[in-house]
């Protein structure tokens, strides 16, 4: 059922409800003023009361010849009906006797207690009412017919030109949604409006940005997998063609290069995995209370052999107070393993790394921060690549793409800023080419049991 019709049914509904009030409204005031006449003239109600009570006492009790009998103040009331065990008597009048139940007002006859009949009078002023109410019956079906005609004419107008405009916002809402689920701009959605449309247009939108971004992500990753997964299956696939093609048995130094790709797709897999869930929030940390300084240690005695290969010197600098942080532990040292990894292979040899643990207020996160930085002497990182640097398989400059003994899956920092998230931190990144690079790591302290120092 479409919104005009609805709006129809619903308008209809109320016309037709309001002329049942106006009905019921138009009837009780008719009752008000029969009541009010009453009140107005009551002890000539009670007087006539009386007099037929002892009319009928003084008649043997017996109501024979109540219409030729005089009474008084029968004079006041043009119409008199007498309703008895024997029957219905007109005494008086020109109202039928069904108007009279209705119309007039009762007066209840009793002698010692027992109901004796009851006498149906109008005086003058509710005479005038009951005519009145009549001619109003009267002329009503033809009000109705009008009336109902106008308000219904009235109300269709103002249906169309309400449901033309409210219907606008929702057909540019559908158009936009066809767009969307054609794979096009959502433009046509009304994300100007200052209204109920206007916001439904806006979540649709910031909906088909999210998606827009998931899908692009999606297809990047599968374009970056395809892509790292592409050389070293070549490669493999090469050498094993040259052994099928020559029959000579492999050598020890192809298959340890074989086996080196095979390691590197493992590597990539596991890491593309790893990335996945971190990113999907399918990760549960088991957070304990770790000192900072200790972590750091057993980061540089898990990357001895890389520095000293490269006879890079990598040092740690202590605040004078112990920092302590909760923390998972295997996932905050795959964090910061990758962040030294990299450093070390980005600096020249008889280079230099330095690790440097405090903590810092900062001003736009409003709370106290325990820091990792991690300072290197490498080649350093242009401006222009550093908001990308925590991307999957972003490459920067040829300077940093990864060598062939590398062994890099280019997912390292994207796991490592990943992780640091999942703890409520972030990661920052300065560099300067030619100078170094310096990533520092920023945990919440809010959760810490214990005082620092």
């Amino acid at each position: 059922m479409s919104i005009r019709t609805k709006l129809t049914l619903a308008m209809g509904s109320l016309i037709v409800v309001i002329m049942l009030c106006l009905l019921a409204v138009t009837r009780i005031q008719f009752y008000i003023l029969r009541d009010f006449a009453y009140a107005q003239d009551r002890p000539r109600f009670l007087a006539l009361e009386q007099e037929f009570e002892r009319f009928y006492r003084g008649n043997g009790r017996s109501w024979e010849k109540v219409e030729t009998a005089d009474f008084p103040q029968a004079a006041f009331f043009p119409e008199m009906l007498l309703k008895t065990e024997e029957g219905v008597e007109v005494l008086k009048g020109t109202v039928p006797v069904n108007g009279m139940y209705n119309d007039s007002f009762p007066l209840i006859l009793e002698e010692d207690g027992r109901r004796i009949g009851i006498l149906f009078v109008m005086n003058e002023r509710q005479t005038r009412i009951y005519e009145l109410k009549e001619m109003w019956y009267d002329i009503l079906p033809n009000i109705l017919k009008v009336s109902l005609g106008v308000t219904f004419l009235a109300a269709l107008i103002i249906i169309f030109f309400l449901t033309r405009r409210l219907t606008r916002p929702i057909r540019r809402i559908l158009n936009g949604i066809n767009a969307i689920e054609r794979g096009e701009p959502d433009g046509k959605l009304p994300i100007a409006r200052r209204d109920e449309f206007g916001a439904i247009a806006l979540a649709l939108h910031r909906m088909n940005e999210n998606w827009s971004r998931a899908e692009a992500s999606r297809k990047q990753l599968l374009s970056d997998v395809a892509h790292e997964l592409r050389t070293p299956l070549m490669i493999i696939q090469g050498e094993l063609e040259l052994v099928l093609e020559t029959n000579r048995p492999m050598t020890e130094r192809k298959a340890s290069s074989l086996l080196d790709e095979v390691l590197r797709l493992s590597r990539l897999v596991h890491d593309v995995l790893d990335l996945s869930k971190l990113e999907a929030g399918r990760t549960d940390l088991k957070k304990s209370e770790e000192s900072l300084a200790s972590l750091a240690g057993q980061l540089i005695e898990k990357t001895r052999y890389l520095a000293e290969d490269k006879a890079i010197s990598v040092t740690l600098e202590e605040p004078a107070a112990e920092v302590r942080v909760q923390v998972d532990k295997a996932r905050l040292l795959q964090a910061l393993y990758n962040l030294l990894a990299n450093a070390i292979h980005y600096t020249e040899g008889e280079g230099s790394v330095r690790l440097t643990i405090g903590t810092e207020y900062r001003e736009d996160k409003r709370g106290t921060f325990a820091s990792l930085a991690l300072a290197d002497t490498g080649i350093g990182i242009a401006a222009e690549e550093l908001p990308h640097i925590f991307d999957r398989f972003y490459r920067a400059d040829a300077s940093r793409t990864r060598s062939g003994t590398s062994g890099g899956t280019g997912l390292g920092l994207a796991i490592a800023n990943q992780n640091v998230r999942l703890h409520g931190g972030w990661i920052e990144a300065e560099s300067e080419p030619g100078r170094g690079s310096c990533f520092t790591v920023y945990l919440p302290l809010e959760e810490l049991r214990g005082s620092l120092g």
